[in-house]
């Protein structure tokens, strides 16, 4: 993509066109860990786009990478659409897109898909994203009808602030449920993943795209 680091993408390699799941990475993570783990929850259900962001460490590159502000991920994510359906149109189903968030880029998530409701069917924020809702922001999300919020967290004062985060989801229009995995810590891997896979088919239950694909796989 002109102007930023090359996303990471995870295409099945079934036949067919496949929903789109965008993924933002946390502080010093890697888009490419995040497109493996996420390309074994869904299988061949979906077409998985992981944003770059920008080098923490622009000489060490390979030591992760962050997003500089919600604006930044902002206009990553907008370009990464379009290149998206230009590079594997044949492989996108039309229609908006599901938007997933780890730590900062849960946190920067939030501020950016209700102001673009269009373009998201749900989303996905683990262990971050929490302190950013209001009824305002949750209104707008809401002008997608159906659209659904996962939070989930692996530490408690996560789970606490996710519940006022749920009160003004919920508020504003948004079905909204909470994942805990108690003790697991800041991950979305282990026992907290294990929580978003149980609760995957409630986060898509409103988007008739992926009921003819195959149902997520158990387990590693």
């Amino acid at each position: 993509m002109p102007g930023f680091g090359p996303a990471v993408v995870s295409l099945p390699t079934a036949p067919g066109r496949f929903p789109v799941v965008l993924v933002a990475h946390g502080a010093g993570d890697k888009p490419e860990w995040q497109c493996e783990w996420w390309s074994r929850v869904l299988g061949a259900r979906a077409v998985i786009a992981c944003l770059r962001g920008s080098a923490m460490y622009p000489r060490r590159p390979d030591s992760g990478f962050y997003f500089r502000n919600h604006y930044a991920l902002e206009r990553e994510l907008l370009a990464l659409l379009p290149a998206l359906r230009s590079a594997h149109g044949d492989q996108v189903r039309e229609g908006p897109a599901l938007f997933v968030g780890f730590s900062q880029g849960a946190i920067m998530g939030a501020l950016v898909i209700p102001a673009h409701p269009e373009l998201f069917s749900g989303a996905i924020l683990i262990e971050g994203g929490y302190d950013e809702w209001n009824v305002a922001a949750a209104r707008k999300l809401a002008k997608r009808p159906g659209v659904r919020v996962l939070l989930a967290c692996g530490q408690s004062y996560c789970r606490d602030r996710a519940r006022g985060a749920m009160h003004w989801l919920r508020k504003g229009g948004v079905a909204a449920r909470l994942a805990f995995a108690p003790r697991a810590g800041h991950t979305y891997t282990g026992e907290v993943g294990e929580r978003v896979r149980a609760d995957l088919e409630w986060v898509i239950a409103e988007d008739g795209r992926w009921q003819s694909a195959a149902p997520v796989p158990t387990g590693e």
